[in-house]
């Protein structure tokens, strides 16, 4: 039998609660009495579709966990999931590409909402192609469907090999994974990734520590392959205000040189490209 879905005095209720807001607050937050508030999460009141929307955006809940909260009272989603390259979403098309071409000869990547690279600039493409076969190998490491670009990192058919701060770099990616936990507990893919990366054979214990402390301004990315050592911090790029949930999880992360050998060795890339 298949199991239902939570009704949404359950989920409201959850969310509430991870968000860490009492009954009172909240029912100051959108304007109504802490016994009406009481009486969503019981099930005895039912929600109007206004009140849904404001109650997640009181609780800053993800576009699309908006929809599981009003497709459970009893409504349509009211957010889309259009596609990069359809006529509604061309002019922020337009905005990714033109980031990735300024950002030349440095590598650029486009990634969805699981961390998978859905688009790149030819810096990505030349730097990347140094190391590894990115195609083959994702077919080598079973071809992850989410999470891709840390599952990269993470096996020795990847990039593991030729990562010299592996240890740290991988502490940066349990970081944003918990981050995104904390931003979404009701993405089950984020509990795996964490387990994944806590269970690795080569995993460090001071990984299980929520709070580290970091002496440099950034955590870079150290690669090294024969006599060329690369080394790159990063920026991420997100859209503002997102209505829709295509543009809400879409980032670009954007890599930059530390120093002036890694800056020589991507512009040296470029002009043998």
């Amino acid at each position: 039998m298949a199991e239902l879905a939570p009704g949404f005095a359950t989920l409201f209720k959850q969310w509430r609660q991870h968000r860490r807001v009492s009954q009172l607050d909240l029912a100051a937050e959108v304007g109504v009495s802490q016994r009406h508030l009481s009486f969503l999460e019981t099930g005895r009141a039912n929600p109007s579709q206004a009140m849904v929307l404001a109650l997640a955006e009181a609780l800053q809940v993800p576009l699309r966990e908006r929809n599981s909260l009003l497709q459970s009272a009893g409504f349509a989603s009211s957010f889309s999931e259009g596609k990069m390259d359809a006529d509604t979403h061309r002019a922020f098309k337009s905005a990714i590409d033109q980031i990735l071409v300024q950002q030349e000869p440095f590598p650029a990547l486009v990634l969805d909402g699981r961390w998978n690279m859905i688009g790149f600039n030819p810096g990505a493409l030349r730097f990347f192609s140094e190391f590894i076969d990115p195609i083959q190998a994702q077919a080598d490491i079973g071809d992850p469907a989410d999470f891709q670009i840390i599952r990269l990192c993470l096996h020795a058919s990847g990039l593991r090999p030729y990562i010299e701060n592996w240890h740290e770099l991988v502490q940066t990616f349990l970081h944003r994974a918990r981050r995104a936990q904390l931003a979404n507990p009701s993405d089950p893919g984020v509990a795996t990734l964490i387990d994944e990366i806590l269970n690795h054979p080569d995993a460090d214990q001071d990984w299980r520590k929520v709070w580290q402390v970091h002496h440099a301004p950034a955590i870079e990315m150290i690669m090294r392959k024969g006599d060329d050592r690369y080394r790159l911090f990063t920026m991420m790029a997100h859209f503002g205000a997102p209505g829709d949930i295509t543009l809400e999880e879409t980032s670009v992360e954007l890599f930059y040189p530390s120093d002036d050998q890694t800056r020589e060795l991507l512009f040296r890339l470029a002009a043998n490209g």
